[in-house]
Parts: structure tokens; sequence; C-alpha cells
């Protein structure tokens, strides 16, 4: 029984993901894997997130989820803004009160809480065309 106990316990530590600093080589090193998840949290909201496995993009949110291919142009825009969140992150900021990132893998992830209100996120939405409801047929 004790063998049993211990192994479940190394499994559920290995199987964690390892939290890392906010900065742009733990998000490359993130980004390498190319099947990774990219989390919006706003307070008092509902998350959404991006996963990216492959050359598909995956949205999901209260609408219903999208799944596409996705163009360079919007890994590069992409990129662009999670660069641009990196270099806004504080430390002194709590995730209780405030709006927070996450992006992760199955073996890292970096949480990222930036220093001033978000409004890019619904803007990166609509540049990518996802955050709208899906009209029935």
């Amino acid at each position: 029984m004790q063998k049993v106990i211990m192994f479940l316990i190394i499994l559920l530590v290995t199987a964690c993901a390892r939290t890392l600093e906010p900065n742009a080589d733990n998000v490359n090193k993130i980004f390498a894997s190319k099947d990774f998840t990219f989390e919006f949290h706003p307070v008092n909201k509902t998350t959404k997130s991006l996963s990216f496995r492959s050359d598909y993009l995956v949205y999901k949110s209260n609408h219903p989820t999208i799944r596409r291919e996705i163009s360079y142009d919007e890994v590069l825009l992409i990129n662009d803004f999670i660069q641009k969140i990196v270099n806004l992150h504080s430390n002194t900021l709590d995730l209780d009160t405030s709006s927070y990132y996450v992006i992760k893998n199955t073996a890292y992830k970096v949480v990222i809480v930036p220093d001033q209100e978000d409004i890019y996120f619904d803007a990166l939405l609509k540049t990518l065309d996802l955050d709208r409801p899906i009209e029935k047929k």
C-alpha cells in the first residue's frame, strides 16, 4: 500500500507544470513545443483561451469553441501581443484583484500580470475574428 501511495505522489509531482518567471526566454521555451495554451483570466469574468496545436488554433470562451488553421501573419501578431504583455508584467499586483494571463504547455507555465488595465486581449480576438457568436443555420 505504501508503494502505491508513494507512486501516486511521485506521479502527481511530475505531472504538474513547473512555474517559470515571466520573461522572454521562458515564454520562448514554452513556444518551442508548438503545443501550448494562452489563457486570459479577467477579474470576475469567464476565462478565455487560445490553444495552438501544430498549425491549428483553438479558441475557447463562453461561445462555442472555434477551431481553424492559423496563418503565419496571425502567429506574428500573437507573438507581438504576448511580447507586449510580458514587458508589462508587474510583480506587485495580486492575482485575486487583477486580470492575468497564463502561457503553458505540459511541462512549463508562466503567469503574467500586466501593469495596466487590459484592453488588448479583446482587440486581439477581434483582429483574429474569434470573439463572436457563431450563427446557427
